[in-house]
């Protein structure tokens, strides 16, 4: 570890120390050294290559513009500055930039890559063990709750002990629908589409949203746009996905306020939209709330969203996240109308 801290910082004086030695051989040379002039020129490019694999595109940009300056003067007092002289020392230090660009765009985009491939491992380790621990849970949870109503209907209703069943009842419940959100997030999905009537989605999605968001006081609507085509799609995935974004709504509305889903057409894309009134998302929390077991609630496992992200990418579309004006949040289900365009734009992406 203290190697690799003193090879990191031994990398910045590296590539100073060559754009200084090279340059100091270019201006020890005299001119009529024509040859080893064009040699040394094309070692400029270590350093550059260096500076963009080691620290980014924008990093490789700015070494290239040091050595440009650097060889810049370089031309002028050695060279007869024709214009053949200065349009191959222009050409030079094009090279130089756009060498810096690319090299450190390339890496970028390596790491990014890497990155992607290191969070789906991780995923899919986290989906396995994930659905080991809920199928393990399932069964006894199930039977804890059915024993648990079984004892309390033979008990009196207003005793203590019926009101302490209950609560286990309660908990039960409420473990069982943390046991199925790991469960539908550690499971691939499989779509069952159909053609859905997307106003009739979701007049039956507020329906069943209902008791919640009348136990916190907060009004739902809908606002569809008319004459929507009908939505190839899985009708229990999306409405399922759905109700976890009303809820989620619903949650962080204050009592009084509105949740409203909306509906439009975007091409040969439709967006469900679930608006809230609540305190919004965070740039921050924004770049870690699709991640599985990421929560700002008290209660609840963090799979809400990815289930809901998974959802969308498995009908093709996406999920965005956007601020609801002037105050709350806007979760927008992006999906393609047809199935055959979720087909095509899954090819185009590989």
């Amino acid at each position: 570890m203290e190697a690799t801290r003193r090879y990191t910082r031994l990398r910045f004086p590296l590539v100073l120390v060559l754009v200084i030695f090279i340059s100091w051989l270019h201006f020890r040379l005299g001119p009529d050294q024509a040859v080893a002039h064009v040699f040394l020129q094309d070692f400029y490019f270590l350093p550059i290559i260096l500076t963009g694999f080691w620290w980014g595109p924008w990093a490789g940009l700015l070494i290239a513009l040091l050595v440009s300056g650097v060889y810049a003067p370089y031309v002028a007092l050695v060279h007869n500055l024709t214009p053949a002289t200065m349009a191959s020392a222009a050409t030079q230090m094009v090279l130089f930039v756009a060498v810096g660009l690319l090299v450190g765009w390339l890496r970028r985009r390596e790491q990014v890559h890497q990155l992607a491939a290191r969070r789906a491992e991780n995923l899919a380790a986290v989906g396995r063990a994930v659905a080991s621990v809920a199928h393990d849970m399932k069964t006894p949870l199930m039977a804890i709750g059915g024993f648990s109503a079984q004892v309390r209907r033979k008990l009196d209703p207003e005793g203590p002990e019926a009101h302490k069943l209950g609560v286990v009842i309660e908990q039960t419940a409420r473990l069982e629908d943390m046991v199925r959100e790991m469960l539908d997030f550690s499971r691939p999905l499989e779509l069952h589409r159909q053609p859905l009537d997307l106003r009739d989605l979701a007049e039956r999605t507020l329906e069943v949203a209902a008791p919640l968001a009348e136990s916190r006081q907060v009004r739902l609507a809908s606002d569809l746009e008319e004459g929507l085509p009908d939505l190839e799609a899985d009708p229990q995935r999306l409405q399922q996905a759905l109700i976890n974004l009303i809820n989620n709504a619903v949650q962080a509305s204050p009592p009084q306020g509105e949740v409203s889903l909306d509906a439009w057409r975007q091409g040969d894309y439709v967006a469900l939209a679930v608006s809230d009134q609540g305190e919004g998302v965070s740039p921050a929390e924004r770049g870690q709330i699709l991640l599985p077991f990421f929560t700002t609630k008290k209660e609840g496992t963090g799979l809400g969203l990815p289930v809901v992200n998974k959802v969308a990418e498995a009908h093709g579309g996406r999920l965005e996240i956007g601020d609801n004006q002037p105050h709350g949040a806007v979760f927008r289900l992006v999906l393609p109308l047809q199935a055959e365009t979720a087909k095509s734009d899954a090819t185009a992406d590989s």
